[in-house]
């Protein structure tokens, strides 16, 4: 998925639809990717991940394959944007969400590893896009690609559902449950809305959605602004591969200082969401190809890293009961705030000529993403204080209670005395 620049700036290339139109294509594959986390989470509790995993491998495979061979831009919508995207989707949350059973102390610092790994094929493969497209074309790539992906269905053997969910399970079959007869629970279990009662939870899930909006919108701007000042489609490559490279480092790391306790996790994104909108919104006074490197390491450091925190936010929210609900939720969200920025950056093209604009609307994403942070910071803080006042409040009133308690019988005692003295 990080390599859809190479693809986008290929896409533009061959259909010559108009750089918003053509962000469709990658809006609709992530945002379907990221929707349908609530689904694929609730079947992997009942089916397996391992299944569910396996069934995305197929549909990506499906895709990329129907992909190759439809006759205009229009069908790209439905075949990778739709089909390509719900295989993604049957991979990708199940993976993230699977991992957190088995951590508990160094949580953080395995979702970072994580979520670094895919650096490592956001090195390599938009180097491999490039090749693929330069000796067999668009539709022949899209061939080869679909079928590298299919690989993911050997790799989905080897997962192992956790015991708390083996639990489940066991719990469910005794009940023998169906899909179709499925017990009110399991519906809201689909998609909690109970836990937007959570203003903890609901604040920082606007938050990471509009953090993350930023970077798939980086998605987007960053390659088209290489394109549009004709460095060459190796130089696409290059960027793009930056931002994978640069987030096998970055990401590993922010979790690593995330297991440490030096600061809340939640100070980290917020820091994260601060140094993305610096950032953005000053790319576009020192446009040059060294400035555009920079600005690829600089997606990496502080939007594609805040991926690692995601994982382990959640669950400092709502807990490990409810974390795979909420991190569906978190999921669906942040594919409905990307499913607009991707567009939008390209149409902001189109209307001014340049990806100024575009860039500076993704540093006003990540500068609402701060905000949210911040003031969730400040009235936590206030709140937090409040409730330490008043329980030592209560305190003082349980350990000063009983000494009331003991002068009042002494006092009825000396009394019942004087009475029977007369």
């Amino acid at each position: 998925m990080k390599s859809i620049g190479v693809l986008y700036t290929e896409l533009l290339d061959y259909y010559d639809a108009g750089t918003g139109n053509t962000a469709w294509i990658s809006g609709v594959n992530i945002f379907v990717a990221l929707a349908l986390a609530p689904f694929a989470n609730f079947f992997g509790e009942r089916y397996t991940y391992r299944a569910v995993m396996i069934t995305g491998s197929c549909l990506i495979l499906i895709g990329h394959t129907s992909s190759a061979f439809v006759p205009n831009i229009e069908w790209l919508y439905f075949t990778y944007g739709i089909v390509t995207g719900t295989g993604y989707s049957l991979i990708m949350a199940p993976s993230a969400t699977v991992m957190n059973f088995y951590f508990k102390e160094k949580r953080s610092f395995a979702n970072g590893v994580m979520v670094g790994s895919s650096g490592f094929c956001g090195m390599g493969f938009p180097y491999l896009y490039r090749f693929l497209f330069d000796t067999f074309s668009l539709h022949g790539a899209l061939l080869i690609i679909g079928a590298i992906f299919f690989n993911t269905c050997a790799a989905s053997l080897c997962l192992r559902q956790p015991p708390m969910l083996t639990q489940r399970k066991r719990v469910r079959e005794k009940r023998r449950e169906s899909l179709i007869n499925m017990s009110a629970e399991d519906r809201k279990r689909i998609v909690k809305v109970g836990l937007f009662e959570n203003k903890r939870f609901t604040i920082y899930l606007m938050a990471v959605c509009f953090q993350l909006a930023n970077f798939g919108g980086n998605l987007v701007a960053l390659p088209g602004q290489v394109r549009s000042l004709q460095l060459g489609k190796e130089t696409i490559a290059l960027s793009v591969s930056l931002v994978g490279a640069s987030e096998i480092v970055c990401r590993i790391f922010l979790g690593w200082v995330g297991d440490l306790n030096i600061m809340k996790r939640t100070t980290i994104l917020m820091i994260c969401s601060l140094g993305s909108c610096v950032s953005a919104i000053c790319i576009p006074f020192v446009l040059c190809q060294e400035s555009l490197f920079v600005y690829a390491v600089l997606v990496a450091l502080f939007s594609g890293s805040a991926w690692s925190l995601v994982g382990v936010i959640v669950i400092d929210c709502v807990g490990l009961k409810d974390f795979s609900p909420g991190f569906g939720l978190v999921y669906m969200g942040v594919a409905i705030s990307t499913l607009l920025t991707q567009p939008l950056a390209g149409w902001l093209e189109d209307i001014t000529g340049n990806w100024d604009m575009s860039f500076r609307f993704n540093g006003f994403l990540s500068g609402a993403a701060f905000l949210l942070c911040l003031l969730e910071y400040l009235f936590g803080n206030m709140c937090s204080r409040k409730m330490t006042e008043e329980e030592k409040s209560n305190d003082c009133k349980k350990t000063a209670y009983p000494e009331i308690v003991l002068q009042c019988t002494e006092k009825e005692i000396e009394k019942e005395k004087e009475n029977t003295r007369f």
